[in-house]
């Protein structure tokens, strides 16, 4: 693998947080879009950075910059990050990643629906399904 060739395959999830009947908060699923990124290892610099702020940085991730939404939060696997600092340079746009303590199940229409896909005659065919 070359090294500046994409490496990590995450979604990019935009969700809200939402007052449920009875006052409490839920998070809201609103939608998601996939992506592949480079995977990079942060500076020195940039790890004591953050952990003087008290943001732990746990990936950095460069993805091309047409393709960011300004999402806040993105799954890769199936641990949730949040995007804490982007950074754009030039064609890239650079994604700083902490680990969140939101999970799947704690996200209202997000938990429940598995896409599933497969490569057929080189185009790649997705669905959605009700788990």
């Amino acid at each position: 693998m070359y090294p500046n060739s994409p490496n990590i395959r995450m979604q990019l999830l935009t969700i809200d947080l939402v007052q449920n009947s009875i006052g409490g908060s839920n998070y809201q699923f609103l939608h998601s879009k996939e992506v592949i990124g480079i995977n990079f290892s942060i500076t020195s610099r940039e790890y004591y950075e953050s952990k003087r702020s008290d943001v732990r940085i746990d990936i950095a991730v460069k993805i091309q910059s047409f393709l960011y939404d300004n999402s806040k939060y993105a799954e890769i696997g199936d641990v949730i990050y949040k995007i804490e600092r982007t950074y754009t340079a030039g064609q890239f746009t650079e994604l700083y990643l902490s680990r969140s303590k939101i999970r799947k199940s704690d996200i209202i229409d997000y938990a429940w629906w598995i896409r599933s896909c497969y490569w057929k005659h080189g185009r790649r065919l997705c669905w959605w399904a009700y788990s």
